[in-house]
C-alpha cells in the first residue's frame, strides 16, 4: 500500500507511517470471514477496510472518512472496493438492511466468547424508511438448530464448537429467527479493543442520568471491585466506559442496554470531533488497536457500499427499542434448571416478530408506546373468581406495587375458577402489557368479548391458582 501525500493532502509524512507503508507490501485475503490480527503484512490491510465498517456500526455513521486517501498498488486486490461500480448489499433492494453487532470479553476473561452484547442495526435505504437499533439481553432463552434450548450468550460459542469461524453466522441466525428478519452480516468486537478504542479517541463524553453503584464489578483475576459513579457529565477513559456499559449488579441488563446505547452515541459524538482525514497517524492508530479484536463477514466491495450509503446518516434520527421484562418489553423471567431466563410472552416469539414486523413497516412507532406507557400505567380491574374472602384485594395491592393501577376490584358474577383469567379491554391497543400481566399471573388469555364501565384496559379474574 502506498501512502502519496498528494491524498492526504499533507505537507509530509513521518518515519512512523513511512514505517506502515513497507509494513503493507504483501497482503493475504479471506473473502469469507474477516479476522483482523497481527500476522505480517496484512495486518495494516485488514485494519484500514475493516476500521470503517466498525466506525459505522457502533454509531459512526456520519463520518466522513474517504478511503481515497490510501492507494493499494495490487489492483487486483482492491478493485471491488476502489472501483467506480458498486455492489448492493442484501436487503438494499427490498430497502433495509440488517446487522448484527456483538461485543464479548474476549481472551484474558471469564467466558471469553460467550457474547456480552448482543444488537442488530436494521438500516433503512430509503429516505422514507426508520432505521433502528433493537437490544436482545443475553439471558434470552432461544432455539438453537441442531442444538436445543439456551441462552443466547451462547450461541456465537456453540458455533465455533461446531467449526471455526462460523459462530457469528449461527448467532445471525438465531437473532434474525427472533426478530422475524434476515440478518446477513455480523461483527463483533472484544473487550480489549473496545477500551484501547476509547483511549485512543481521547475518551468520551458522556452524562450520567443516575447514580450507578456496583460492589460486585469482575476483575480480570476473578475477584470483585467497586464501580461508583454519581450523577453527572464526564469524560470517560476506556476502562471507564467499559465498567458503565458492563455494569449490571446493582441495576439489570435492560439499564445496561441502555448505557451501552448512550456509549455509542458518546463515541458518535467524538468522532464528529475528530478530522480523521486530516490525521492519518490517528486513523493509523485506531486502526492497529483493532488488530486481534474485531471480525465480520462482510466482504470488502459490501464495506464500500455501506461506507457510501451511510455516509451521511444522521444516528440521532436512529430510534432504539431494548427488548426486557417491562410492560412492552415483551418478555418475562422465570428459571429453567435452575437458572434465571427471559423468554418471550406467551412463549411464543411470534410476539416479538410481529411487533418487529410493526415498527419497521410504521404501523407502529417505539417512541409513541413508550410515552403512552410511561405516563399512563395500564388501568386494570380485578375480581374475585373463587370463594376465598379478601383475595381479589390482597392480589390487586400487589399489583399496585408492580406499577400497574387498578381502578376496581369486587366479585366475579360466577365463581369456581381454578386458573386465572386476563381479558384485553383495550382493543388491542395494550395487547402486549396485558400479556405481560397474564405471565406475571401465571393466567391464560380469554378470548372472549369483554366490556367494562370501569375504564379499566384489563380484566384480572381470579381463579384458586392466585391462592396459592
Amino acid at each position: 500500500m502506498v501512502i502519496r501525500k498528494r491524498d492526504l493532502k499533507t505537507k509530509r509524512v513521518s518515519r512512523s507511517l513511512a514505517a506502515e507503508r513497507e509494513e503493507l507490501a504483501d497482503m493475504e485475503v479471506d473473502t469469507n470471514v474477516h479476522v483482523l490480527r497481527k500476522r505480517g503484512s496484512a495486518k495494516r490491510f485488514w485494519s484500514v477496510s475493516l476500521l470503517i465498517v466498525v466506525l459505522l456500526l457502533v454509531g459512526w455513521f456520519g463520518t466522513k472518512l474517504a478511503l481515497s486517501g490510501w492507494n493499494v498498488s495490487k489492483e487486483d486486490l482492491l478493485k471491488d472496493l476502489f472501483s467506480f461500480g458498486t455492489t448492493a448489499l442484501i436487503g438494499e433492494d427490498q430497502g433495509r438492511v440488517n446487522i448484527l453487532l456483538a461485543g464479548m470479553p474476549g481472551e484474558g476473561n471469564d467466558g471469553p466468547t460467550l457474547t456480552d452484547t448482543l444488537m442488530v442495526a436494521s438500516l433503512a435505504t430509503t429516505p422514507e424508511g426508520q432505521s433502528l437499533l433493537f437490544s436482545i439481553p443475553r439471558d434470552l432463552y432461544v432455539k438453537v438448530p441442531g442444538y436445543g434450548d439456551t441462552k443466547v450468550n451462547a450461541v456465537y460459542e456453540i458455533g465455533n464448537s461446531r467449526e471455526a469461524g462460523s459462530g457469528g453466522k449461527l448467532i445471525a441466525q438465531v437473532a434474525g429467527e427472533v426478530l422475524g428478519l434476515d440478518i446477513p452480516y455480523y461483527c463483533k468486537l472484544d473487550f480489549a479493543g473496545f477500551e484501547k478504542f476509547i483511549d485512543e479517541l481521547g475518551g468520551i463524553t458522556v452524562t450520567v442520568d443516575k447514580d450507578l453503584y456496583d460492589d460486585k464489578y469482575p476483575t480480570a483475576n476473578g475477584g470483585y471491585q467497586v464501580v461508583d459513579i454519581k450523577a453527572g457529565t464526564y469524560t470517560m477513559d476506556g476502562a471507564t466506559a467499559l465498567k458503565y456499559a458492563r455494569s449490571r449488579q446493582s441495576t439489570s441488563d435492560f439499564d445496561r442496554a441502555r448505557r451501552q446505547q448512550e456509549i455509542m452515541m458518546a463515541v458518535k459524538t467524538k468522532a464528529g470531533e475528530l478530522n480523521l482525514l486530516s490525521n492519518p497517524a490517528k486513523a493509523l492508530a485506531l486502526m492497529n488497536i483493532l488488530a486481534n479484536h474485531f471480525e465480520t463477514n462482510m466482504k470488502l466491495a459490501e464495506m464500500k457500499r455501506l461506507i457510501n450509503l451511510m455516509k451521511d446518516f444522521d444516528i440521532t434520527k436512529l430510534v432504539a427499542k431494548v427488548f426486557d421484562d417491562s410492560p412492552t418489553g415483551l418478555l418475562y423471567g422465570t428459571k429453567i434448571d435452575e437458572a434465571y431466563v427471559l423468554r418471550p410472552v406467551g412463549d411464543d416469539f411470534k410476539v416479538i416478530s410481529d411487533y418487529v414486523a410493526k415498527i419497521i413497516s410504521g404501523e407502529t412507532k417505539i417512541e409513541d408506546l413508550e410515552q403512552q406507557v410511561s405516563k399512563e400505567p395500564l388501568k386494570i380491574e380485578v375480581l374475585n373468581g373463587t370463594t376465598v374472602t379478601g383475595l381479589a384485594k390482597k392480589v390487586a395491592a400487589s399489583l399496585e406495587k408492580a406499577g400497574y393501577k387498578v381502578v376496581s376490584t369486587g366479585n366475579n358474577a360466577v365463581k369456581g375458577f381454578t386458573k386465572t383469567m386476563v381479558y384485553d379491554l383495550s382493543n388491542g391497543q395494550r395487547v402486549w402489557e396485558v400479556r405481560k400481566l397474564a405471565e406475571s399471573l401465571q393466567a391464560e388469555i380469554g378470548t372472549e368479548k369483554i366490556t367494562s364501565t370501569t375504564g379499566a384496559l384489563a380484566r384480572v379474574v381470579l381463579g384458586s391458582a392466585a391462592n396459592q
